[in-house]
């Protein structure tokens, strides 16, 4: 019985925390943009934001390239299970939040240039 409440609470959470993302995602979106728009408003561009700019789409070049060395690799292990006879050569949804988890944990906050 412990088992079967051990799993039918980790699906539970699961799915609150993914309805949790898909309802709060947007009004965060909302938010960031309204926050954007109001600085933009109050302050004229300078030559000191340039680099803020320049160190921001590095750092979302290298996450994006770390990305996909996970989505490659990934992809490799499901070619070599199609080869082996144990799939169809695709990868699977829990191998995709597998990726994303992986490619998000490299993207903390501390290494974005605050606003």
């Amino acid at each position: 019985m412990s088992n079967y409440n051990a799993i039918a609470n980790g699906v539970a959470g699961a799915g609150a925390g993914i309805i949790a993302q898909i309802l709060t995602y947007p009004l965060q979106t909302v938010n960031t943009r309204q926050q954007t728009e109001r600085i933009a408003k109050k302050s004229k561009p300078s030559a000191a934001s340039a680099p803020a700019g320049t160190g921001t789409g590095t750092l979302l070049q290298i996450l994006h390239g770390i990305y996909q060395l996970f989505k490659n690799k990934a992809e490799a292990i499901a070619a070599a299970r199609k080869h082996k006879g144990r799939g169809d050569g695709t990868v699977g949804i829990f191998s995709w939040l597998l990726v994303a988890a992986l490619a998000g944990s490299n993207s903390h906050p501390s290494y974005a240039i605050p606003i």
